[in-house]
């Protein structure tokens, strides 16, 4: 998060000089973050994830040419126990960002506003500003990022995804030998960083000779032109303008002499910089150390701490997930809600695959106080997870077989069903469906309304629950696992390629014509649909109490392992 106005403090001592054919390292989410920056100062507000990693590629690209040699990009796999509430925090944030822009434009957008209608990279280095407050963060854009850079054959082995943060890795990196860091984060002015330097991304620009030129800080030489202490070095003034965000520079030197007030306070704010945690690699029940560098960030913060389970001081209230916000409607349940009982299967899959006793995943969805609980889902029973696992491969085939060998419907055909299976089961009308309904005659889209936001965001949500599925079982033999089921998640589509809200309106605009509702009554029989796929407007979906006698609705639990319904969620936030 950085340490308020310490860059600004620090600025006069900065040095202005060319970047050309400078050795980098590159803080991997701070370069995301930038990307993302310079698309919303061009008005592209949700730019798509095939254009956030076609600029972040043009960007580096930029660098390479003038010289500059990119050593490494360190993107964060774990997160420090600590950094939990700052994580929290962050997510309520973005919360509060999504409910604001509900508030401000109820009836929703032009298609155009949250479309991206500039397929080719922005101008990277340039010093115009955002137009207004940005919008919500695309939900995917640092993972799709990494994706961008793990498929480019100039970066992929330049990208390294660390079971640590990636700005103590960059600092380490410097303390060894030397060079630059980009980043974004005040954070590594005050790590040890030898005689590395710091240049900020947003300082990075085009001078009047057409060479890259920046802003650099060396945290050597400004403690030497402060004449710090050396023992203390620049720590103790940023704990010090942390603690007194309003002294001015003079002010705050005079209280780096004197006797820190509360030495407690001080050794916990020097330990985030010097002592760098990192998580151990788990091992499999394979006995073989399992690689994260092929993750998605989340996923490998799951992983991580699934295999270091006995360390941790409340591994009996479950481990965590801190699922990305999404673009939805905040007057509706969480989109992430239809799609639980995939990512269910995967949680247990990864208890297989790492050993340890079954337990609780707290998943993090929506964040509306920085105290919350997250949403306990309870890993699966092994003959339930098989049974779960065999109705999935099932109905993969029959979405496949509809769709005759056309994979990005199938897997829309896939996420629809099982979104509306799911709300029929659960005795609740299914949101899609409705959309579905209302949609199939309409030709032309003038506002997006909520309402289809919230539509792409289930399908979006079901997209990454299949990614998390797919990422667990790839840390283990296909063998030991559900080979025929992994196969069939070859065909997942990329980040870059998942819905948007152009793809979504597009998909609506052809429902009728494609007959997506009959293909789905084929899929999932509904009784509220007749014979050619028509679906009765005054249906309601049937009481949760007519399933329970039927023995469709019991839950999944330890002493229930054939069930229809194969999960079991106990609600702690919407």
């Amino acid at each position: 998060m950085g340490i308020p106005h310490l860059i600004s403090t620090l600025e006069p001592y900065a040095v202005h000089r060319a970047l050309d054919n400078e050795r980098v390292v590159i803080d991997g989410p701070a370069l995301a973050y930038h990307i993302l920056y310079i698309c919303n100062r061009y008005d592209i507000v949700q730019p798509s994830y095939q254009l956030l990693g076609d600029t972040t590629i043009a960007w580096l690209d930029k660098l390479v040419s003038r010289g500059v040699s990119v050593e490494a990009i360190y993107f964060d796999g774990h997160l420090p126990r600590s950094k939990r509430p700052v994580r929290m925090e962050r997510m309520l944030k973005n919360l509060n960002q999504l409910k604001a822009s509900y508030s401000k434009d109820p009836s929703g957008f032009s298609p155009a506003y949250l479309s991206t209608t500039k397929e080719t990279p922005p101008t990277l280095f340039s010093s115009a500003q955002p137009l207004g407050k940005p919008f919500l963060p695309p939900s995917f854009h640092v993972p799709a990022i990494v994706d961008a850079l793990q498929l480019c054959c100039r970066y992929a082995s330049l990208v390294h995804l660390v079971p640590g943060e990636a700005d103590a890795y960059c600092a380490q990196r410097l303390a060894k030998s030397g060079g630059t860091v980009l980043t974004s984060d005040s954070d590594l002015l005050v790590h040890d960083l030898g005689h590395g330097r710091v240049v900020f991304l947003r300082d990075i620009y085009l001078d009047g000779q057409s060479r890259l030129a920046c802003a650099s800080f060396s945290p050597a030489h400004i403690c030497e032109k402060l004449k710090l202490s050396p023992t203390s070095k620049i720590c103790r003034l940023a704990y010090e303008r942390k603690r007194s965000p309003h002294l001015t520079l003079p002010q705050l030197l005079r209280d780096c002499v004197q006797a820190v007030v509360d030495t407690a306070g001080y050794a916990e704010f020097c330990h985030e910089y010097l002592d760098h945690e990192t998580a151990p690699l788990p091992v499999s029940t394979a006995d073989t150390e399992i690689q994260i560098g092929s993750l998605d960030p989340r996923i490998s913060e799951l992983v991580l701490q699934l295999g270091n389970q006995d360390a941790q001081t409340n591994h009996l209230n479950g481990d965590i997930i801190f699922l990305p916000i999404l673009l939805e409607n905040p007057s509706r349940g969480s989109a992430w809600e239809q799609s639980t009982s995939i990512r269910q299967l995967a949680y247990t899959l990864a208890r297989w695959i790492i050993p340890g006793s079954p337990s609780t995943i707290q998943e993090y969805r929506r964040v509306n106080t920085s105290v919350q609980k997250g949403r306990q889902v309870h890993m699966l029973p092994k003959e339930a997870a098989k049974v779960w696992a065999q109705d999935l491969m099932t109905l993969m085939s029959k979405a496949s077989a509809e769709s005759e060998g056309d994979a990005v419907q199938a897997w829309q055909m896939l996420c629809l069903t099982l979104d509306i299976r799911h709300c029929r089961e659960e005795g609740k009308k299914s949101h899609v469906l409705q959309i579905l309904e209302e949609c199939t005659q309409q030709t032309a889209f003038k506002r997006v309304s909520w309402d289809i936001i919230h539509f792409v965001a289930q399908l979006q949500a079901a997209y990454y629950s299949f990614r998390v599925l797919k990422q667990i079982m790839s840390l283990a033999p296909t063998e030991e696992t559900m080979p025929e089921l992994y196969s069939m998640l070859s065909s997942l589509p990329p980040l870059a390629e998942y819905p948007t809200i152009k793809s979504a309106l597009e998909f609506l605009r052809r429902s009728g014509e494609a007959q997506i509702l009959k293909i789905i009554t084929r899929l999932v029989p509904l009784p509220d649909a007749d014979p050619e796929g028509q679906f009765r407007r005054d249906s309601t979906p049937k009481k949760r109490k007519a399933f329970k006698q039927h023995g469709r609705d019991k839950k999944a639990g330890p002493d229930n392992a054939a069930t229809r319904n194969l999960f079991d969620v106990l609600s702690h936030d919407t």
